[in-house]
């Protein structure tokens, strides 16, 4: 597809479900309550009594990050290989309507811009206010029809479809730079420092897009989080990123952290989901982000049993 490895594309999406479900159970818990409560996430597992966001859901049950993912990868197969906000907005739309578990799950940005939408706003103002991860988590698959290697038209890219729901600087600049490593990786880019240098780079032309609102430097806080890895054990890593980077719902903390998480496991798909169910915060997104990454670097790292179960457990078929 689009001269890339299939396998690639694949192990991309596995990924994304892959961290997305190891993740779901721990969503919006501390770090500091994981570790006593629950201790190391090694294996997929159900959601607790004490879990935030899902309630009642069985081990290996993905969130609207690989929905959203999927949608993606839906759009760009229907549109033959062409960007088309309003068949991904179309579908995005009909899944918060009909999914049962849409309500729970969607991000505050996307919910916000939704009901301005059903509401008839206009869509250059429906996403003027939203920063969180909700562009970030679903990007990934762009990079297939997104080459890194001409970044001005991938930045052009993202950011139109990021205007109806996240159209601001800090998650356009956010979705740019997983879309350019995405796009990288998948053409069989696998060196580290060349993936931070066109996180940076995409991050820097990307700023001048959408809504300007006062942010922190996601180029910073990228920098900050790769000396964190560079310079500390895994376990001193994760408490780093957690307190320093962050590991929540915005963009300025996701995406450096997710980068962070994914480097951390040096591309080990189930390492990546490991560390992003454990960490705290928005688990289930970084688990969704790092590991679709690190599963379209080692698809074949991938295992097959979790797959199996996620693919049943949600009635989806992951093999593209």
């Amino acid at each position: 597809m689009f001269g890339i490895d299939p396998k690639r594309i694949c192990g991309l999406i596995q990924g994304c479900a892959l961290g997305d479900a190891f993740g779901m159970p721990t969503e919006m818990l501390s770090q500091e309550f994981i570790r006593e409560n629950i201790g190391d996430i090694t294996e997929l597992k159900p959601s607790f009594d004490f879990s935030v966001i899902s309630k009642n859901r069985p081990a290996g049950s993905i969130t609207d990050d690989t929905m959203n993912s999927l949608m993606m990868m839906e759009m760009i197969n229907e549109s033959n290989g062409i960007v088309n906000v309003n068949l991904y907005l179309a579908k995005l739309m009909e899944w918060s309507v009909n999914s049962p578990i849409a309500e729970f799950v969607t991000g505050p940005s996307t919910h916000r811009a939704l009901e301005a939408i059903k509401n008839g706003v206009s869509l250059e103002e429906t996403g003027k206010m939203g920063t969180t991860n909700g562009a970030a988590m679903k990007i990934a698959p762009l990079g297939i029809v997104c080459d890194y290697q001409n970044l001005p038209t991938l930045v052009e890219t993202v950011a139109d479809i990021c205007k109806p729901t996240h159209n601001t600087s800090i998650a356009i600049q956010g979705a740019c730079v997983i879309t350019a490593v995405a796009s990288y990786i998948l053409r069989e880019g696998s060196d580290w420092e060349e993936i931070w240098q066109i996180a940076s780079k995409t991050a820097n032309l990307a700023s001048k897009y959408g809504n300007q609102l006062p942010t922190a430097s996601i180029q910073h806080r990228m920098k900050l989080a790769k000396e964190i890895v560079d310079t500390s054990s895994v376990e001193i890593a994760m408490q780093r990123l957690y307190l320093e980077v962050g590991t929540g719902l915005e963009t300025i903390e996701l995406v450096p952290s997710a980068l962070a998480i994914a480097y951390l496991s040096k591309g080990d798909p189930l390492t990546s989901a490991q560390i992003s169910a454990t960490i705290g915060g928005d688990t289930d997104t970084l688990g969704a982000v790092s590991t679709s990454l690190c599963g379209a670097l080692n698809p074949h790292l991938i295992p097959t049993s979790h797959l199996k179960l996620i693919e049943e457990v949600n009635g989806i078929d992951l093999s593209m």
